[in-house]
Order: structure tokens, then C-alpha cells, then sequence
């Protein structure tokens, strides 16, 4: 009962938090509300939305589960003070990446370079219309980033996120979890110095349409095991309490004992049957044989 009282109280505590995420606000064209702030309603309903909408593998929500994803891409850096060729980029989807903006922040990436983790460029934050589905794969698109200095150029920087479908590239993360893009994600990167536009493509068992669970089921005979573990469990349980209440002590409060004390024997003598028939031999009886086989006499 206990248990039971435990379970109901997370249940309720669960429903309560995702009625305060997803209550109704004033214009909220989807009915969802975002639980950042009431002027950025849309970012958080249309990435919620075109995860229901696109029918996208379970595996998805491990993506929106985590604060943000990071990842390092070679040759990937637009601008670097460091001169080195690696950049660590941050990318967060369905929740805000501070940094983007620190007083209103929404969903974004940025590139950090050198060894300051104050030293970021923003490469594009959300936008309307930054979702966009397709048959096996999607995309993000993040505009409005850091305006850089190229040539005679003042290029803002943008961002085009492709999300392809391939079954074991799982991205798991646990709840508002600063997480890292997986290796499985096999990331290609293109840089368009001159329009300052970033193109990532990703592997990503979420974009796959069929509808898969991030972890897999469990086979049939796992589930044989489980419930007959589980009968032979409450068989005992139950057994014991009964014997219990008879006033039974010791190793006789397990139910049936003499029944179960039985069974190495007749197992022996299955398998000296079986045998003697495959050998067309005859064992000897036991002195416990004799004995029976004399009763019957």
C-alpha cells in the first residue's frame, strides 16, 4: 500500500508540472504555453508541435529532453581568435540557450572559440518557421546570428540543422540535461565563408518515421522469465505465510517441501531411464529402489 501511495503521489506531482508547463495562455496558436516566458509562446509550441505532428520515431524526445547539445566539428570555425581549428558548438531546441539572449534568451547555437568560454559567436537563433519535416529527415533553421566582418561584407550568421533518419545514431539525454551530440551522429559540416551561412547534417534515429522506442523491447522469452520468476516469487511469499499461520517452523514453511524434496530424485531416475533405454542397459537399483520396488512386492 505504501508503494502504491508513493506512486500516486509522483503521478500527481508529474500531471501538476505538466499542467503548469502547457497551461492555455492569450495568443498560443497551438493551445500550449512556453514556460520560459509568455512573449516567446511560439518557440516552445512549434517545436513541441512538429515532433506530434511529424509522427517522428519515440526516440525524438530524447532530443528535446536536454537543455542543450554540444559538439565539435573540424574546419567548422567561421571566426577564431585562437587560430585553432575546432569549435565547440552549443545548440538547444525545445529550451533556451541563455547565451543567445541573456535578458529574453530562446533557442539557438553558438560557437565557442579559444579557451574563454566567454569568447561565443551567435550562429542563429529561433526564428519563425524553423522547422521544416520530410520523409527521411528534418531540419532547423536558426537565422539572425552574430553580425561578422568579412571583406566589405557584414554577413549575420544562420544555421541549417538536417536531421537524417539512421536507426542506431540514438541521442539520449536525461531531463534539462547539458548533453553531447553522439558519435553514431556522424556530423558533416559546410561553412559559407562569404554569406556566413553554417549547413550541419546529423544521423538521427529520431527522424526515421517508423515508430520505434529509443530502447528495445523485450523479447518473448524475457517476458516468459519475468512472469514465471514472478509467479514462482508470490507462489512462495504467499506459501510461507500460509504455512506460517499453521505453525509450521523452519525449512517446513516453504509450501509443498516434501513435494519439492522429491524432485532431484525423480529427475535422477528420468534421466537413468532415459539412458538405459538409448544403452539397452539395466542399472543396478539403489538401496532406495530396492526398498520401493520391495513395498510393492
Amino acid at each position: 500500500m505504501m508503494a502504491i501511495t508513493v506512486a500516486l503521489v509522483q503521478y500527481l506531482a508529474i500531471i501538476i508540472g505538466l499542467s503548469m508547463q502547457l497551461s492555455p495562455a492569450d495568443g498560443a496558436s497551438c493551445g500550449l504555453t512556453s514556460f520560459f516566458d509568455t512573449k516567446n509562446l511560439t518557440h516552445t509550441a512549434d517545436c513541441q508541435m512538429f515532433f506530434l505532428a511529424q509522427k517522428l520515431d519515440t526516440t525524438s524526445l530524447e532530443m528535446k529532453r536536454a537543455h542543450s547539445w554540444s559538439f565539435t566539428s573540424p574546419t567548422s570555425c567561421y571566426y577564431n581568435q585562437s587560430n585553432a581549428e575546432t569549435c565547440l558548438f552549443k545548440v538547444s531546441f525545445c529550451h533556451p540557450l541563455e547565451i543567445v539572449q541573456p535578458g529574453d534568451p530562446v533557442p539557438g547555437m553558438t560557437q565557442q572559440y579559444g579557451i574563454d568560454e566567454n569568447t561565443n559567436l551567435l550562429v542563429g537563433q529561433y526564428s519563425d518557421l524553423a522547422w521544416q519535416g520530410g520523409q527521411t529527415s528534418f531540419s532547423v533553421q536558426y537565422s539572425n546570428g552574430t553580425t561578422v566582418h568579412n571583406g566589405n561584407q557584414y554577413p549575420s550568421l544562420s544555421v541549417n540543422m538536417i536531421f537524417r533518419c539512421a536507426e542506431k545514431a540514438i541521442w539520449s539525454a536525461k531531463l534539462n540535461e547539458y548533453a553531447t551530440v553522439p558519435k553514431e551522429a556522424n556530423i558533416n559540416a559546410i561553412v559559407d565563408r562569404d554569406t556566413g551561412k553554417y549547413q550541419f547534417i546529423f544521423n538521427y534515429a529520431g527522424a526515421c518515421r517508423t515508430l520505434k522506442p529509443a530502447s528495445p523491447l523485450l523479447s518473448g522469452g524475457s517476458v516468459l522469465l519475468i512472469v514465471f520468476f514472478s509467479l514462482l516469487g508470490a507462489y512462495l511469499i504467499f506459501g510461507i505465510i500460509i504455512q506460517s499461520s499453521r505453525g509450521a517452523r523452519g525449512y517446513e514453511l516453504i509450501p509443498n517441501v516434501e513435494f519439492w524434496s522429491k524432485i532431484p530424485g525423480c529427475i535422477r531416475d528420468g534421466f537413468i531411464f532415459t539412458m538405459d533405454k538409448i544403452t539397452c542397459n539395466r542399472t543396478p537399483l539403489s538401496s532406495s529402489d530396492e526398498r520401493r520396488a520391495f513395498v510393492k512386492a
